[in-house]
């Protein structure tokens, strides 16, 4: 997936593809977090900026709710 680094990646973005990661590889949310983190973010959380971290952060806190 190609991302535009001077964008903000946000809330809903992180949100969906937490849940396509975690339909398409059968994962639980840790488990989609981690991969995300190792192959997404290639294990720099700061690789698309302060914001889109923090966006990634609140999705995964959003989704524990659910999950």
């Amino acid at each position: 997936m190609t991302v535009n680094r001077s964008s903000v990646l946000s809330v809903d973005y992180f949100e969906s593809y937490f849940r396509l990661v975690m339909t398409s590889r059968n994962f639980v949310l840790e488990e989609a977090k981690e991969y995300m983190i190792s192959n997404f973010i290639q294990g720099d959380v700061m690789l698309y900026g302060e914001d889109s971290y923090h966006s990634f952060t609140d999705a995964y806190l959003r989704l524990k709710k659910i999950f």
